[in-house]
């Protein structure tokens, strides 16, 4: 008996006009002009390239490893029309990265998990380069000490980076005007 090792799902908020223009070309790819932090882009390309087997080097697609609530409005503020995809891809094919440290690559700051270790840094005295701590991003299994935790959860919320896309692992495409929609009609 032979044991089948499932292929990871992930979901991706898209723009209409991305998933058009990816029916069009037969794969969903990022683009340079919807890079809002353009250097932390590029920087988590290069880790991209280095730790994704077969990377193409085109702008990354974000993805969650949750299906995001369709619901909230800060996963597609100030896109009219957008969907989730549903996509089926392979361990080796998404750098995974916590969200929330990712944020101290976006802020260009020191990653510290510990208040002392933020203090010196601060002071000048830290072992570890500003640089250096944002790898943190990628340690998953690493027991977490948050500086500021608000509950005792430990728990993390992964978002991942691939490269294109090939349309034949696209599982699924929700359009998320009707969840806009339902929340204007149920949610005041």
């Amino acid at each position: 008996m032979s044991i089948r090792h499932a292929v990871p799902r992930y979901w991706t908020i898209q723009s209409s006009e991305a998933w058009q223009a990816a029916q069009k070309v037969g794969f969903l790819h990022g683009h340079p002009e919807h890079a809002m932090f353009i250097e932390p882009y590029h920087w988590m390309m290069s880790q991209m390239g280095q730790r994704l087997p077969g990377y193409d080097g085109s702008y990354p697609v974000w993805v969650w490893t949750e299906k995001p609530d369709l619901l909230q409005l800060h996963h597609y503020t100030g896109r009219a029309g957008c969907v989730c995809l549903t996509l089926e891809l392979k361990h080796d094919e998404v750098l995974l990265s916590d969200f929330d440290e990712w944020h101290a690559v976006l802020n260009d700051t020191f990653n510290a998990r510990t208040q002392r270790e933020w203090q010196r840094y601060c002071a000048g005295r830290s072992v570890v380069t500003k640089e250096e701590s944002w790898q943190r991003i990628f340690e998953l299994q690493s027991s977490l000490v948050h500086m500021n935790k608000r509950d005792s959860r430990q728990s993390r919320r992964l978002q991942g980076v691939t490269g294109a896309v090939a349309l034949d692992r696209v599982l699924r495409v929700e359009h998320l005007e009707e969840a806009l929609r339902e929340r204007r009609l149920y949610h005041v």
